[in-house]
């Protein structure tokens, strides 16, 4: 078959009713017949149909047609013939399907393979080609279904108006009228009652002469030229219109002496074949209908009298898709908004591409596209980047499923080969110039110069071409180009000392990553057997087996360091620990034969049971599985990975790494406290530990990963805790052995352990006016923390700072230690009850602690593990992590009519929700506007001096209830916007000063005042004695005086009767509604007081923030579930990771609206500079085939973390909670318990 594009059914109905033949020579292209133009990226899309192009509203003619029978399939006898004309341009158009079998197609779609018609363009000679501004006269298309089975032709014959404009124009002119009058006059001067004639008059006498024509009646076959109403409406100068449409005229002679002129209506042929296309009866009914639009296009006042009463023809769209098949296609799901916002646009041009409209369900895309392939393959490269491109806005995992299929398979998009010819200096101008034998003699030459590092991507560029050539010969050459030791090592990516053990785990893997490989590879793999003389790897080649070498498999896992046999574990994760023992022994072969034994016992086995991942693993973020307790901790762990810089620097983390001698860390610094070199030591375990977590999260071939008890264990201690990791604590067990809390959505439900005993202690307070924050802990007394360092103004602009000092040392929540259980093999001794006291100490020491305080120790453990840009004046590091997350905030203080200024240093911003629902702004209002200091008569507000790329919004969700004294959560739900102007909390923007900033702001809060005054009036409305509504509470005494009058009208038993005034229930009832309303018009009125403060800074647009994350929290105030959402923001799609589930969120209503019955709530969320959001945030980055090197060097504290894992071998279950009192606790979240730091210029930031 030729290379030949086509179009669906319902694309060639779409371009009909928009194919303008009048303006085709001035557009340059027939849109029913020429392929559209291919689409350039670079460039914005062009309008497909000019604006001038007539939008068609076809209506039946029956008279012509021959329609589908709904519910009647179609023969090999059957033809349709769909008769139409243009409402609006008066065009005819007709319709032709033929089903008639010739022998060879018996199988009309729609089939289950092809559920629509798909039509390629058949020209038929030069006729078929003129323009009709060259020839006036119809036009016939002819269309064949690509379809193998299918045997229907498709003719569509086009045809103009058979009034042309002048016609019309010599009817309906007044002057032309007026001429007509007088000529009248001239020409029949006896008669006196001449009358100048309507517009309307000439379409409606000659709609009846037609009408008669097709009718005939005897004594209606003749026109006397003298008739009055004719010679002033037609005259002498309409005559070439009347023989046009068949009118015939002669001279008769009256009793011999007179003559006179006559005109004969026209005779066509009776009524035969409806088929027939192009007959004098045709010609006479096209000229009634457009008769008829005319006259409807009359003004009213004209039309009174009309013979001809205008009729309501019926549309013919629907009865043209019965017959093209597609009357009720596979469509996609869209909104009402969607189909509004949709009205009046066009598809993408990629949609035009493959012959498809926009609704297109992804079914019926998918066929489009293999149709547009198999027709028209030169083109392929093309339709499969419109099938790409598709899928990507469509956000389709089936079409993105497809595209990755597709890609494995080889198909390339247009870039890609120009890309690939580019690589060989080949001019695209001449590529159609040029041979394969040409193309492969230039890969040959290229090949001869060419290092061994870079041969696979030249080949990779020629199998580019090969198959965009679809030539067999050149895709021979790319594939089957080893031929040598050397490159047949390098296919496999090995050198040398690669055992042969090793050599059949990557060749086995390489057949598993692509089944197309396995002739290659075995050729490579005889080569090297060959070479090495090599028995084991012959014997594979012939049975698949190899001799087993002396390492067993107790060995394999001892070599490796891998103390948990029991837990899964991919072969990216353990390529990691291979690379650590490679490092730590210098092994290679021996580590190799242990990465295989592992790789064959659990690895494989993983491969073969596991589940098939929902999406591409190439395009889609791995989950991280919960080992017990850590949802929070995988939250925080996904959130770091997705930040850009950061992951950057945990995987180049030797160029920040800290030299760890007392000499190096003397006087290091950070959050305010001496750093030890233990805390460097640890840190660094740690961060080591999360960059082979980051590598495996990159390269594993599966869509979950789980990370390892170190990290867990690492991320979750502070310092304080340490001892637990030699067995050596202070820390007691508390009386339950458990922590399981029941389940939330089938996961294990775990929370913050409340305090066994009731405080007996008080925390000192804070310096005034400095922000402290009080968390619960598992001491007897209340902890007051202090999250901020003062930052001296005069030196602001070198970020020195001087540090606030409070009374107490923050201490954090000692979080838990998960655990695994002993494996099978080798077996090993039940644990001592001493081991058991270890366990237990570490999970009272690792109790629940929620995302912010985990994020806050990890950003701590990352600072304390990497050395410093630069030194503050009071000796606090400066680094990476604190020109990323942290802000600087002016707190402006007036004391006694006296105000100073204050700087200090944040790694998150504060939000309290409230106790009803509110936007965000009003959150963060609470935190920066005026209001009192407590404890003083001072006033102060604060604003933001300087903002980090990546904003932390903590929301206060557990506050302490001094009444039940216990933690309570507020579930009031925070309203979050995707675009954050933090313009109004700054010290100064771009567009305003810091006094006309301050003006604006002062005026908001004049304007708070109003609103605080309704917040109370509601709040009084809303919260009785009771607990309830004050509406609800009379409403209920309305039905309790209901009840009592009930009470004595069935007089149920006898006493005396409670004596109830009559109607009072009613008027009862009515205060509540008035109360009601009352309520509702205080809503009404908070609206219109913040849409009034909105309106101060609503130009105030110079700082825009994107959300990109936001953690989230589902359960009670003593524990529950933590999961995330983040924005991709290069794919423009959220996801939800939900421990080591990652799903696409489909409906946005799940993050920005609250769920009615157990609601997640937001407890963080995370917001990124707009104009950086690519360069700071990349949600994904995969690479599961081919995992990374890791060569890390090994430390000591490895080996110590390997003893701790000897000793937790049993799974460790956090406490019940137990009911305690808390002593003036406001709040849980959001505070870091180390204390921020100083920030960084942002020229330091990773990119």
């Amino acid at each position: 078959m030729s290379s030949t594009p086509g179009k669906t059914a319902p694309k060639l109905l779409q371009d009909l009713l928009t194919y303008d033949p009048r303006y085709e020579d001035r557009a340059g292209r027939n849109l029913l017949t020429d392929p559209p133009p291919h689409h350039d990226p670079s460039q914005p899309p062009q309008r497909a149909v000019p604006l001038r192009n007539c939008r068609h509203v076809f209506m039946i003619k029956h008279d012509q047609s021959v329609l589908p029978v709904p519910g009647q399939a179609p023969d090999e006898k059957t033809v349709y013939k769909v008769a139409s004309f243009c409402q609006n341009c008066l065009y005819h158009v007709d319709v032709t399907v033929d089903f008639q079998d010739h022998g060879v197609r018996k199988d009309p779609c729609p089939t289950r393979d092809c559920p629509l018609h798909h039509f390629i363009h058949r020209p038929d000679g030069a006729f078929d080609r003129e323009i009709l501004g060259m020839f006036n006269g119809p036009r016939i298309f002819r269309f064949q279904c690509s379809s193998n089975t299918c045997p229907v032709e498709l003719r569509i014959r086009i045809h103009p108006p058979r009034l042309t404009d002048d016609y019309i124009h010599l009817m309906t002119d007044k002057i032309e009228l007026r001429r007509r009058l007088e000529s009248a006059k001239q020409i029949d001067p006896d008669r006196q009652d001449h009358k100048m004639a309507r517009p309307v008059d000439g379409l409606d006498f000659l709609t009846s002469y037609l009408n008669d024509s097709l009718n005939p009646t005897k004594g209606k076959g003749r026109i006397p030229l003298l008739n009055r109403k004719f010679l002033v409406t037609f005259g002498r100068n309409c005559d070439d219109m009347l023989r046009d449409l068949g009118f015939t005229s002669a001279m008769e002679h009256n009793d011999g002496t007179n003559e006179e002129f006559c005109w004969y209506l026209p005779k066509p042929p009776p009524s035969s074949d409806p088929l027939a296309e192009n007959s004098m009866r045709n010609k006479i009914d096209d000229a009634i209908h457009e008769l008829s639009v005319h006259i409807s296009n009359r003004p009213q006042s004209e039309k009174q009298g009309v013979r001809n009463n205008v009729y309501a023809p019926k549309p013919s769209v629907t009865e043209i898709e019965r017959a093209l098949g597609c009357l009720d296609y596979s469509k996609i799901s869209l909104t009402r908004t969607q189909v509004q916002n949709a009205k009046g646009q066009e598809d993408h041009p990629y949609y035009a591409g493959l012959g498809a409209v926009g609704d297109f369900s992804d079914a019926l895309l998918l066929f489009a596209y293999s149709r547009q392939v198999e027709t028209d393959p030169v083109n392929s490269a093309y339709y499969f980047e419109c099938l790409k491109d598709l899928a990507i806005g469509r956000k389709s995992s089936t079409l993105e499923e497809k595209v990755q299929m597709l890609a494995s398979e080889g198909q390339t998009s247009r870039k890609e080969i120009a890309a690939a010819y580019a690589y060989f200096n080949i001019d695209p101008k001449y590529v159609s110039l040029l041979s394969d034998d040409i193309v492969i003699g230039t890969f040959k030459s290229r090949m001869a110069d060419m290092s061994l590092v870079h041969e696979e991507e030249t080949r990779q560029m020629l199998r580019v071409i090969g198959q965009a050539r679809g030539s067999s010969k050149i895709l021979q050459e790319a594939s089957n180009a080893i031929e040598t030791y050397s490159q047949a090592l390098s296919w496999f990516d090995l050198d040398e000392t690669t055992a042969d053990e090793f050599v059949i785990t990557m060749f086995t893997l390489k057949i598993q990553d692509s089944p197309a490989n396995e002739k290659i590879a075995r050729k490579a793999l005889e080569i090297i057997a060959a070479h090495r003389n090599s028995d084991s790897l012959r014997r594979f080649l012939q049975d698949g087996s190899m001799a087993d070498a002396d390492m067993d498999i107790a060995d394999a896992y001892s070599f490796l360091g891998i103390a948990d046999r029991s837990g899964d574990i991919d072969l990216s994760a353990l390529a990691v620990h291979r690379d650590l023992a490679i490092a730590d022994h210098k092994d290679a072969v021996k580590a190799n034969r242990a990465f295989e034994l592992i790789a064959r016992e659990k690895g494989a086995m993983v491969q073969q049971t596991k589940p098939a991942a929902k999406h591409p693993l190439e395009i889609w973020p791995v989950g991280c599985k919960n080992i017990g307790n850590t949802c929070y901790l995988n939250s925080v762990l996904q959130f770091l990975f997705t930040i850009k810089p950061l992951r950057e620097i945990v995987l180049n983390f030797d160029e920040q790494k800290q030299e760890c001698t007392p000499e190096a860390i003397q006087n290091k610094k950070v959050g305010r406290r001496v750093v030890t070199l233990e805390r460097v030591e640890r840190a660094q375990q740690f961060i080591q530990e999360l960059r082979k977590l980051f590598l495996v999260m990159i390269t594993a071939p599966s869509d979950s990963v789980t990370p390892e008890r170190l990290l867990v264990i690492l991320a979750l201690l502070n310092e304080s805790d340490y001892g637990i990791l030699d067995g050596n604590s202070n820390v007691q067990p508390t009386e339950n052995g458990t922590g399981h809390l029941g389940e939330v959505e089938g996961r294990p439900v775990y929370g913050p352990m409340p305090n066994p005993s009731a405080s007996k202690e008080e925390s000192s307070n804070p310096t005034s006016g400095s922000p402290t924050d009080v968390i619960m802990t598992d001491s007897d007394t209340a902890v007051t923390t202090n999250t901020s360092i003062d930052a001296s103004q005069d030196d602001k602009d070198r970020g020195d700072v001087q540090q606030n000092q409070t009374n107490s040392e923050p201490l954090n929540q000692p979080p838990a230690a998960p655990s695994h259980p002993p494996p099978p093999v080798p077996p090993r001794p039940k644990a001592s009850a001493q081991e058991k006291t270890v366990l237990q100490r570490a999970e009272n020491a690792a109790q629940q602690q929620d995302a912010a305080e985990i994020l806050n120790n990890i950003l701590d453990l990352l600072r304390c593990g990497m050395k410093a840009d630069n030194i503050m004046e009071d000796g606090e590091q400066m680094d990476k992590i604190t020109s990323l997350f942290f802000s600087r905030i002016k707190t402006v203080q007036t004391t006694k009519g006296e105000t100073s200024a204050t700087l200090q240093l944040h790694d998150n911003i504060l939000a309290s929700p409230g106790d009803y629902a509110r936007h965000l702004y009003r959150a963060l209002d609470d935190e920066f506007d005026l209001g009192p200091v407590e404890g003083t008569d001072s006033l102060k507000y604060e604003e933001i001096n300087r903002l980090p790329p990546i904003l932390m919004i903590n929301v206060r969700r557990l506050v302490f209830d001094k009444e039940s004294k216990r933690a309570k959560r507020i579930e009031s739900h925070l309203r979050l916007e995707d675009v954050l102007y933090l313009d109004r909390y700054l010290d100064q923007t771009t567009s305003l000063s810091s006094k006309e900033l301050l003006s604006l702001r002062e005026k908001k809060w004049e304007t708070d005042k109003k609103r605080r005054e309704l917040e109370n009036m509601k709040k009084e409305l809303e919260t009785s004695e009771l607990g309830t509504s004050r509406a609800d509470d009379v409403e209920e005494t309305a039905e309790l005086l209901d009840g009592l009058e009930k009470l004595d009208a069935d007089e149920l038993i006898d006493v005396d009767a409670i004596p109830v005034a009559p109607g009072l229930s009613d008027a009862v009832r009515n205060e509540a509604e008035i109360l009601r309303k009352k309520q509702e018009s205080l809503d009404q009125d908070m609206k219109e007081v913040d849409e009034t403060i909105n309106s101060y800074f609503e130009n105030l647009k110079d700082h825009p923030y994107r959300l990109q994350a936001v953690f989230i929290h589902r359960g009670s105030a003593t524990g529950g579930h933590y999961y995330i959402y983040i924005h991709d923001f290069k794919e423009d799609i959220w996801r939800k990771y939900n421990d080591e589930t990652v799903d696409e969120v489909k409906d946005l209503k799940e993050i920005f609206e609250q769920e009615e019955k157990f609601p997640g709530l937001s407890t963080g969320m995370v917001y990124v500079k707009q104009e950086d959001v690519l360069e700071l945030v990349e949600a994904v980055k995969r690479d599961p085939r081919v995992p990374p090197p890791f060569p890390p060097a090994a430390d000591h504290a490895n080996q110590e973390m390997s003893q701790v894992d000897e000793k937790i071998t049993q799974d460790v279950e956090m406490a019940d909670a137990v009911e305690g009192s808390y002593t003036e606790v406001e709040y849980i979240e959001g505070v870091p318990a180390d204390g921020p730091c100083c920030p960084m210029p942002m020229n330091h930031v990773l990119g």
